[in-house]
């Protein structure tokens, strides 16, 4: 056919910054034409093309291909015989798998599955990597009709996918039982705080008003310096400030997630939405730390509506430009490109700096500057 493969593909923010890299293939599908075979092309591989796909398959390389948005995966060869510690040994078999087999369902003229195989009995063997081999690479296509799953639901199958990949899937066990953990933590810790208190109270509960006041031990001793202002007041109102609107940014993605507005299955789905809830929730950080600020009698108030905007992304930024110089070094696709990190520099610029500056504003002309401590 006419079709080029290799030509980048418009990709959404989240898959550049998970790291995908989408490309157009050869392969050319046209809507419920069933193909029993194909031929897409017809090649003669050398050492240096059989070395990478040898190295590939046993490193259990797999493909990842895309239509109409429905992830399908599959590997590009399998091997035999080998051993698992020694490797490659004398008898065993590395084959190569040029032929794939597309299963497309339809509902209502709609694609709501697919699904990509590969057949053994067309596998070519190309363990010795010092002969020329060549290899007819084809394709066949399937389609029917899939009634049972509407097109609304058709990402619900990736749950239960047997290929998905790990970073995919939602570890309920892991977040349970940290949960769990974290309760467990928290009532031991109040349990053997109301022994010391209860303690204590009851001794105070007999002492009279003067053994009271001439008597102080235990933690008694630190209640002059609860409530004392810090020796650093805007780094710790920047401090505070940028870890409530951590803490809202990430309740509010957690609830997206929950409700399926944001899609768990959907690579780098969760990626994007951090990054625009982050710069959403800017003005809430900006309003905690300014108004605390004042709260602590503080005059600079513009100093600290500033170090609440640097204070997070400053250090993430330096962090990213040392490892993304080093993935780019490598040539590995977790690189971000050029493109993405000026929509994201775009996004920081053109609304979680503005809205910081609000939420600071904001704090100053109607927020209470009054420190009532408990």
């Amino acid at each position: 056919g006419d079709r080029v493969g290799a030509e980048k593909h418009k990709m959404r923010l989240g898959e550049s910054i998970a790291g995908d890299r989408r490309e157009t293939s050869p392969y050319e599908l046209s809507f419920e034409d069933d193909i029993e075979w194909r031929l897409l092309c017809k090649a003669t591989l050398g050492e240096k093309e059989l070395t990478k796909f040898k190295e590939a398959i046993h490193n259990n390389y797999f493909f990842e291909m895309f239509i109409e948005d429905l992830p399908m995966w599959g590997y590009i060869g399998d091997f035999e015989d080998e051993d698992a510690i020694l490797g490659e040994m004398e008898g065993s078999h590395t084959y190569l798998f040029p032929h794939l087999h597309f299963k497309i369902g339809t509902n209502n003229a709609q694609i709501v599955s697919v699904t990509v195989t590969t057949e053994r009995d067309r596998r070519v063997d190309i363990t010795n990597v010092h002969k020329p081999t060549t290899v007819q690479f084809s394709y066949s296509v399937e389609w029917f009709e899939d009634h049972e799953l509407p097109w609304k639901m058709r990402m619900t199958r990736y749950a239960d996918s047997r290929f998905l990949p790990g970073s995919f899937e939602i570890h309920w066990l892991s977040i349970i039982n940290s949960f769990v953990l974290v309760l467990l933590l928290t009532a031991f810790l109040t349990i053997i705080l109301m022994r010391v208190l209860k303690n204590d109270f009851s001794r105070y509960m007999e002492l009279d008003d003067e053994a009271l006041e001439e008597e102080e031990s235990g933690w008694k001793l630190i209640h002059g310096d609860v409530f004392r202002f810090p020796e650093f007041p805007v780094l710790f109102c920047a401090s505070v400030g940028t870890g409530v609107q951590l803490i809202v940014a990430t309740f509010f993605l957690l609830g997206l997630a929950l409700t399926n507005l944001i899609s768990t299955t959907r690579r780098g789905s969760i990626l994007a939405g951090l990054v625009i809830l982050y710069c959403l929730t800017c003005s809430i950080g900006s309003f905690v730390s300014t108004r605390l600020y004042f709260q602590m009698n503080g005059k600079a108030w513009v100093r600290c509506v500033l170090f609440t905007a640097g204070l997070f992304p400053v250090p993430v930024a330096v962090v990213f430009m040392w490892v993304n110089t080093i993935a780019l070094a490598h040539g590995s696709t977790s690189a971000l490109p050029f493109s993405t990190i000026f929509t994201i520099a775009a996004l920081y610029s053109l609304i979680a700096f503005p809205l910081t500056v609000l939420g600071g504003i904001a704090a100053k002309n109607y927020a209470s500057h009054d420190f009532n401590a408990p």
